[in-house]
């Protein structure tokens, strides 16, 4: 390089540094000439003079040895890795021993666990790629440490398996007040009377089997729904009743089945059974294994207007005349008014490829009118 000399007068020499990187001159704040690497990248734990353009590094506010500035990482740089320490790790030493040391290269940080402390050290660049003895360029702080996490090169990144804290370059959520035309950094939720300013407007969303659909409130109030009532706004929640029928003197038993064939695909979830009867009656609600498919079919209708047909609606069906029957029964119940079989949210479920249904029998003992109605979900 001539031109330029040193203090005691001989030239400054060009060359090479190690690996074949070409080396140039800088001056750094003090108005000192520096010789620093010309391409390529450094090591994490720089000290701030000689760093190069190509280089991204972010301040740490005081690592150990003066290793105040670490390289930025990109996600692909951010894999996390954990090895048990085997031996070393006594205060003031100066290098450990790990179980293994997969990915760990010259300079790295690490971050010690265990013994009730965590700390940061270097890795030496004097270190071995590969060699599970690790010399470091501090001493260990604290005692008891029993494993070191650090940084690896991970294809897809850290995914779900967390990552350090090095390298990261810390990025602040900004939002903007539309009424005054502010930007506000977003805060946390640590109290309460928030000001809107800084709050995030949000909207939870639900999926609706495909998509995702937005809550929606009332009047600035969260409107919210059961579970059956989400099915119905997606068309999958069903009727079927035998219509409004006429019964004989005496004592005589009609009959509704729903009945859920392994074919259907379905879960079938009945939550109502409603009878009424113009006198006195009996319900008697049966489990059943095979379709008894009676004579009549029974009017099915999806409970949101204009969507499909239920996939057992052929398999709902019943009886007009009177129809014998025996127990057991999973349910029985005496009335002289409209009655809900299944109250207080109770529900009755067949599950889809188990070939079962329920036969609701309602027994009237006089002449007059009755009707028998199941409201169910299908999923």
């Amino acid at each position: 390089m001539s031109g330029y000399v040193n203090a005691d007068g001989s030239g400054l020499v060009g060359g090479l540094a190690a690996g074949g990187i070409g080396q140039a001159l800088q001056v750094d704040g003090a108005g000192n000439l520096k010789t620093t690497v010309g391409s390529g990248v450094g090591v994490d734990g720089g000290n701030g003079s000689g760093f190069v353009a190509e280089t991204l590094y972010l301040f740490n506010n005081g690592g150990p040895g003066n290793n105040n500035f670490d390289r930025k990482r990109e996600l692909q740089g951010k894999g996390i890795t954990f090895y048990t320490i085997t031996g070393g790790a006594s205060v003031s030493s100066t290098s450990l021993t790990l179980a293994a040391a997969s990915g760990l290269l010259p300079g790295t940080p690490l971050l010690l666990v265990g013994g009730g402390y965590t700390e940061t050290v270097y890795v030496s660049g004097s270190y071995t790629v590969g060699s599970t003895t690790i010399p470091l360029q501090t001493g260990i702080v604290y005692a008891g440490h029993t494993g070191a996490f650090w940084d690896v090169y991970a294809p897809q990144g850290p995914q779900l398996g967390g990552l350090l804290a090095t390298g990261i370059d810390a990025v602040a959520n900004v939002i903007i007040d539309p009424n005054a035309g502010n930007y506000y950094i977003v805060r946390s939720a640590s109290q309460d009377g928030c000001v809107g300013s800084n709050i995030p407007l949000c909207s939870p969303a639900l999926y609706n089997g495909s998509t995702l659909d937005r809550v929606n409130g009332v009047n600035g109030a969260l409107s919210t729904q059961d579970w059956v009532r989400q099915l119905l706004w997606q068309g999958h929640a069903y009727c079927a009743h035998s219509g409004l029928q006429s019964s004989a003197a005496g004592t005589n038993d009609y009959a509704l089945s729903i009945f859920n064939p392994t074919a259907s695909g379905k879960n079938i979830m009945l939550y109502s059974l409603h009878i009424a009867a113009s006198g006195t009656m009996i319900a008697k609600i049966k489990a059943t294994s095979s379709d008894p498919a009676y004579a009549s079919a029974a009017t099915v209708s999806n409970q949101r207007a204009g969507s499909g047909a239920s996939a057992i609606a052929s398999n709902c069906t019943c009886a007009t005349s009177n129809t014998s029957n025996s127990g057991p029964y999973i349910q029985s119940e005496i009335s002289s008014g409209p009655t809900e079989l299944l109250p207080n949210n109770q529900v009755l479920l067949l599950p889809a490829g188990s070939n079962n249904g329920i036969t609701l029998f309602l027994e009237t003992v006089a002449s007059g009118t009755y009707s028998i109605t199941a409201h169910y979900i299908e999923y």
